[in-house]
């Protein structure tokens, strides 16, 4: 730990020890390649592992460095010409780790990627494997039978922030070489150091904002991107109003199961909880454990539930249960947000770094007034993000993106209240060959959905995929 900064995974000496020597490439990034093998969930498969040091902040006067990581795959044999461009995978959060998502991912999935080409797994700095992990010691947890006010979360939230921006200045780290910016040259230099003319990409959620921001910087370097889950340049921070109209879609398909035939509308039920909360902040015991609950509690409970379809179909029984006395279902949620969490301060500076532009927060706040979930799917982040020490300041017209001639195929889920069906149709016109693939009541995590699979490794191929809205039932509700 270095002055409360927890910075985790191997020092600088190991990453010397083992492997290729050391080379300079052509940006003046050192790089290193060894073989290792890695346990994925279809058994032990080799890998190349590259390492590669860059400048933390390339506009800063330290000489400090950051290591980046990957791993590489190679593809299935013969069915990939020795030319194809490497596949690279980039992972969301920001924060989520490319080798750790590799290393969890469907079978079946991996193997259809790997019949495209290369696979390379990227670490983003400051995720899995790279070096520094900027991670912040845990403030104090918040006692559970605490009435909370909306102005304490955000004063608990502010102060967890100060104290973080404080442990990573007294460490040494340059706040600034933490954004989309520069993985963007990250990426640059990876291609570099592995001697390609261009590189694909594959990436969901924030990945997909990271691919954005590359194929702008370099769009000759990009032979095509598959991104699902799209967060466009504006979109880091969400529009309320949107979450509320897949939440209120979800209600609607419910409506017409029969599990809850002659039930009240689920918005209904909904407003009617949030009401009680709000007036009562009843406390629930669960074990030897009292805890408070208000009606930030549901709203987080909800937006946490759009993130999966598994976890959606199990929302209206789980709010008309709540109507009926069974609160404590809220429990979990409720100490989730008030226990002593470390903060992970590359998710922080990276998103307030993208920010938003003026007008994205005047329709956020505009949302917020009448929204039904609120701001719990953004918050802390969106409370934090615009204090002083942290507000991106971004130039007018900045979100503005000039034409990309890239051929990507962008994929959206329905019920995805975090990066809606909106956001891509907002891009497309930017992307001369642009596709869009929307797939009816999908969620986020869409990515190993049968179809996607398949018109992902299609496009990624070269092959033919029309923009197209796919045909699908409803899912099946269930306890």
């Amino acid at each position: 730990m270095l002055g409360g900064l927890l910075v985790a995974g191997p020092d600088e000496s190991s990453a010397q020890t083992t492997g290729s020597p050391w080379q300079v490439t052509a940006r003046g990034d050192s790089v290193q390649f060894d073989t290792l093998s890695v346990r994925l969930r279809s058994g032990e498969r080799v890998a190349v592992r590259g390492t590669l040091r860059v400048p933390e902040w390339r506009r800063g006067t330290s000489a400090r460095r950051v290591t980046l990581r990957w791993l590489r795959f190679s593809g299935s044999v013969g069915t990939s010409g020795p030319d194809a461009p490497p596949i690279v995978f980039l992972a969301g959060g920001p924060g989520d780790a490319g080798t750790r998502a590799i290393s969890t991912m469907p079978v079946a999935l991996l193997d259809f990627l790997l019949v495209a080409g290369d696979l390379i797994a990227f670490d983003q700095r400051a995720t899995g494997t790279s070096i520094p992990l900027l991670v912040c010691a845990p403030s104090a947890a918040v006692s559970p039978d605490l009435r909370l006010t909306r102005a304490q979360r955000d004063s608990l939230s502010l102060s967890a922030a100060h104290t973080c921006l404080a442990q990573l200045q007294a460490s040494g780290v340059q706040r600034a070489g933490y954004s989309t910016g520069e993985s963007v040259e990250d990426l640059e230099s990876l291609r570099i150091a592995i001697g390609v003319p261009s590189v694909s990409l594959y990436g969901g959620s924030y990945g997909t904002h990271l691919g954005l921001a590359y194929m702008q910087a370099y769009p000759k370097r990009t032979a095509r991107a598959v991104l699902a889950g799209v967060e466009g340049p504006d979109d880091t921070f969400k529009r309320p109003s949107r979450i509320d109209a897949v939440f209120a879609d979800i209600s609607q398909v419910a409506s017409r199961d029969p599990r809850f035939a002659g039930r009240r509308p689920l918005l209904e039920v909904f407003d009617s909880l949030r009401t009680q909360l709000a007036a009562t902040t009843p406390v629930v015991t669960v074990g030897s454990s009292e805890i408070r609950l208000d009606a930030f509690d549901l709203q987080r409970f909800v937006t946490d539930a759009l993130g999966e379809q598994r976890t959606i179909v199990t929302l209206p029984s789980q709010l008309y249960a709540m109507a009926e006395g069974k609160l404590e279902l809220l429990a979990p949620t409720a100490m989730r947000l008030r226990a002593a969490r470390p903060l992970n301060a590359m998710n922080l500076l990276v998103n307030c770094a993208s920010g938003a532009s003026a007008a994205r927060w005047a329709a956020i706040d505009a949302d917020i007034r009448t929204a039904r979930l609120g701001d719990a799917m953004d918050f802390p982040a969106n409370v934090q993000c615009r204090t002083d020490e942290l507000r991106s300041a971004r130039a007018a017209g900045s979100t503005r993106s000039k034409a990309v001639p890239v051929p990507v195929l962008f994929i959206s889920g329905t019920w995805d209240g975090r990066t809606p069906v909106a956001n891509v149709e907002e891009l497309l016109a930017t992307f001369t060959f642009g596709r869009h693939l929307v797939v009816p009541f999908q969620s986020h995590g869409l990515m190993g959905d049968p179809d996607v699979v398949e018109a992902s490794l299609r496009f990624l191929r070269g092959d033919h995929v029309a923009g197209a809205r796919l045909i699908r039932t409803a899912p099946a509700f269930r306890q």
